[in-house]
């Protein structure tokens, strides 16, 4: 660069020397330094002379720290136009922090040269620190809220505690294999943490649902005691009697064996996977037959409530008993409004209390329809069935194979219930299978 150039420069960007706080270095772009401030050449721990007119890849710093800024500084220079690195260093026994930026010196539209800033930043970037270590603070805060929950439910329900698990790692391979094939970002941010947790945390709201309907076994459940206790009672007084009126022996003989007969309907019937209309039958005409109690007392085997259990056609579940189970979406939605999710995590308690909803309107608790349910809960809607049918600890029903639970889902697609493309992509992903060694599902899962 010329003279005239060069005092053209110095006319023009003198005074910013005067203006700007921190060191200055402007250089042309040859790289040799026209101008700097004191503070510059203290920052590289040299003199001002020997600044003057210098190649910066020439210079030799008087320190370790002013080795380090000289090298940010040449870094940044080879990124272009504009670039930045901060600069860490020691001072006494406290670590401070200088930033290096660069800048485009133009003429006419045209490059003549580069203007380097350093500046100090310690206090900023201390700040940065205290509040990035606050966040951790109160992310490690929420994990162990979530443990805690979790633990929780695994102490009130063992299989929902396994259910909750093995969903996770069936979404974390889905997403890994989504990851892989470079899709992941097309469906759901690359930040997966804050989905992983709304599935933690889907069915928090059963802390809330009585034990005796979450995990009922049978039709009957605790019911089942007082009604063999009925049966017992009743074939005893029967007995009384033939001792009593031996004349009365037939009929009582007939009454402990109608009686019998009923018990071992009820029992099979208790425990059967569907109950077909014929049994169904029988049980309401079984329900009818008198019991006597020990007082003298007497009432039909089964009440109106235990009917009403004992005929349920399919599962273990009464209406009314199904619609307390369902309830849990809305607790689960009511205890995580009072947890003040930010960020990434906003959308949790959105994800998590929409599993049971479905596309085509039928779901639950708001009947949302298409595009009002998200991605992510379309596949936790997905998880959370295929878990379901193929579970091998739930005490109401056998285990479905997954090709069996694969074709109910397939069925619920073509109704227009499910999304069909996550469901064919779980399906291709694979990470739905079990581990080869057949270990448990929950081993190995963590929380985040």
């Amino acid at each position: 660069m010329g003279n005239e150039v060069r005092h053209d420069i110095q006319k023009l960007y003198g005074q910013i020397l005067k203006d700007m706080s921190g060191g200055i270095l402007l250089m042309d772009m040859e790289g040799k330094i026209i101008l700097h401030d004191p503070d510059a050449a203290e920052c590289l721990g040299v003199t001002d002379h020997s600044l003057e007119g210098a190649d910066i890849d020439e210079i030799e710093a008087g320190s370790e720290d002013g080795r380090s800024l000289l090298k940010a500084i040449r870094e940044v220079m080879r990124l272009g136009e504009k670039g930045s690195r901060t600069v860490p260093f020691l001072e006494g026994e406290e670590t401070q922090y200088l930033r290096v930026t660069t800048d485009p010196l133009r003429e006419d539209g045209v490059q003549i040269g580069v203007i380097v800033t350093i500046t100090d930043i310690t206090e900023t970037t201390m700040l940065f620190i205290a509040n990035k270590r606050l966040a951790n603070q109160v992310m490690n805060l929420m994990r162990s809220f979530v443990e805690v929950m979790v633990t929780a439910i695994e102490e009130r329900s063992a299989y929902n505690a396994n259910h909750t698990k093995s969903m996770v790692r069936y979404a974390s391979a889905f997403l890994d294999w989504l990851a892989s094939r470079g899709e992941l970002t097309q469906h759901t941010a690359e930040n997966t943490a804050p989905f992983l947790m709304s599935i933690w945390l889907h069915d928090i709201g059963k802390l809330l649902v009585p034990p005796e309907v979450l995990d009922k076994p049978s039709r009957l459940g605790s019911a089942l005691k007082d009604v063999q206790h009925r049966i017992e009672t009743e074939k005893l007084m029967q007995q009384i009697e033939m001792l009593r009126h031996p004349a009365h022996a037939a009929a009582a003989e007939a009454q402990i064996a109608r009686i019998e007969a009923a018990e071992a309907l009820i029992l099979s019937s208790n425990t059967a996977g569907y109950l077909d209309d014929d049994t169904i039958a029988r049980l309401r005409e079984a329900a009818s037959i008198p019991c006597t109690a020990a007082d003298g007392t007497t009432r039909p085997l089964l009440d109106d409530a235990e009917l009403t259990s004992i005929t349920v056609q399919r599962g273990t579940l009464t209406a009314e008993e199904r619609k307390i189970i369902e309830s849990h979406v809305s607790f689960t939605a009511k205890l995580l409004s009072k947890v003040e999710f930010r960020g990434a995590y906003r959308p949790v308690p959105r994800w998590a209390a929409g599993h049971h909803e479905l596309l085509d309107g039928s779901g639950y608790p708001d009947h949302l329809k298409g595009d009002a349910i998200p991605w992510e809960t379309r596949l936790l809607t997905i998880i959370d069935i295929y878990d379901a049918l193929t579970a091998e600890d739930r005490p109401y029903k056998p285990p479905l194979p997954p090709e069996k639970a694969f074709t109910i889902l397939r069925g619920m697609a073509k109704d227009g219930k499910i999304d069909a493309q996550i469901l064919e992509g779980f399906y291709e992903s694979r990470a739905w299978e079990r581990p080869h060694d057949g270990s448990p599902r929950t081993d190995g899962v963590h929380v985040f």
